[in-house]
């Protein structure tokens, strides 16, 4: 019996009693401490929240005093200087008076604190001004590197207007203008306008062309573009009751009897081989007539000469002063944040802690 014992008691295994105790204890402390910790880092994640909430609803509070003060006193003022303009400014005078009194009453007792307030308002005028040099050295430089970047990203469309004096010494009058050739894979974009006397012989005239040649130094011709054009077509019902409604403005001045033709040519296209150097304006005459006939009577005329660019070249362009203004504050705001990360103390002042030094002195010497 006592070997049986013996046996299921070696079977089993013996467990101290207090060890396990004691672990468990353990155990339960570090649970403890845990829950602490949670509970601390919880606290202060909440009292931080709430410091914070409480500094924006007073900065929402000051700014709303603020804004009704701001509201309120000019009415105010205003309603008591009208209706009682002496008590206003009596007032006013006993309100600088007391100010006044105050301060020569502290100067008199004690000059430090007068001699404080003047130095530390002296310093931060210093620090204003010093502050508003560097912010604004800041904004010039980054307006300076915005005007150069757009002024090389952007480039401006060439345009030519010419007025146009037409030789008719020959049959098909001609007039030449300069031209001072664009960049290549630009097309151009050509509108000629004639003024044209409302005569008879110019109604009568009826279709005729002009014809633009682009030509090279040499005088060879790169490129014609044609357009053909008549007088807008009126019945003499229309005629007349227009001639009589304008009659007055006709006989005073105002008006005259006169059309203008608008005449645009598309098409040509700038080629790096041979650049063009002038423009060839050509009135062509018409086959049926002799030589020398067939040509509108015109007043004045005059070419208008515009290169297309390129899709995102004209974007840059066309919206040239609102990418300056983005990139100029883009580089101030990066330039500003460059400067409080790595050259802070450029911009804020830094102040020597002469205050904790003899604490921590005293703190060590005390330890000692």
């Amino acid at each position: 019996m006592v070997k049986i014992m013996d046996v299921t008691d070696s079977g089993r295994i013996r467990v101290d009693p207090f060890h396990e105790f004691t672990l468990n204890d353990n155990r339960v402390d570090d649970y403890a401490g845990q829950e602490s910790q949670l509970r601390e880092v919880t606290w202060t994640n909440r009292s931080l929240l709430a410091s914070l909430a409480g500094l924006v609803i007073k900065s929402i509070e000051f700014q709303v005093s603020l804004m009704f003060s701001f509201i309120k006193f000019p009415h105010w003022f205003i309603y008591s200087f009208v209706f009682d303009p002496y008590r206003t400014i009596r007032r006013g005078r006993r309100f600088l008076l007391s100010r006044i009194v105050e301060l020569c009453d502290l100067g008199l007792k004690d000059d430090k604190p007068v001699l404080e307030a003047v130095r530390r308002l002296a310093c931060g005028l210093f620090w204003a001004v010093y502050v508003g040099v560097v912010l604004f050295a800041l904004l010039v430089s980054a307006l300076l590197i915005s005007g150069l970047l757009i002024s090389h990203l952007a480039h401006k469309p060439l345009v030519v207007k010419e007025s146009l004096n037409f030789d008719y010494t020959k049959n098909s009058p001609e007039a030449y203008v300069p031209f001072t050739s664009c960049d290549s894979s630009c097309k151009t974009e050509i509108s000629v306008s004639m003024t044209l006397p409302e005569s008879e012989y110019n109604r009568n005239l009826g279709m005729f062309q002009v014809r633009v040649d682009f030509l090279s130094e040499s005088g060879q011709v790169l490129a014609s573009v044609r357009r053909p054009c008549m007088v807008r077509f009126r019945s003499e019902p229309i005629r007349l009751v227009q001639t009589f409604l304008k009659i007055a403005p006709l006989v005073a001045g105002y008006v005259s009897e006169i059309k203008t033709l608008n005449l645009k040519l598309k098409g040509f296209v700038e080629k790096d081989i041979v650049q063009t150097a002038c423009l060839k304006i050509v009135i062509e005459q018409r086959a049926e007539f002799r030589p020398g006939a067939g040509i509108p009577e015109i007043y004045d005329a005059s070419l208008l000469l515009q290169s297309q660019l390129p899709f995102f070249a004209r974007i840059i362009w066309n919206w040239r002063r609102t990418l300056f203004v983005w990139i100029s504050m883009s580089l101030f705001v990066t330039e500003l944040l460059f400067v409080l990360v790595f050259i802070r103390c450029l911009i804020i002042p830094t102040t020597q802690e002469t205050d904790t030094t003899p604490s921590i002195n005293n703190n060590s010497n005390l330890d000692g």
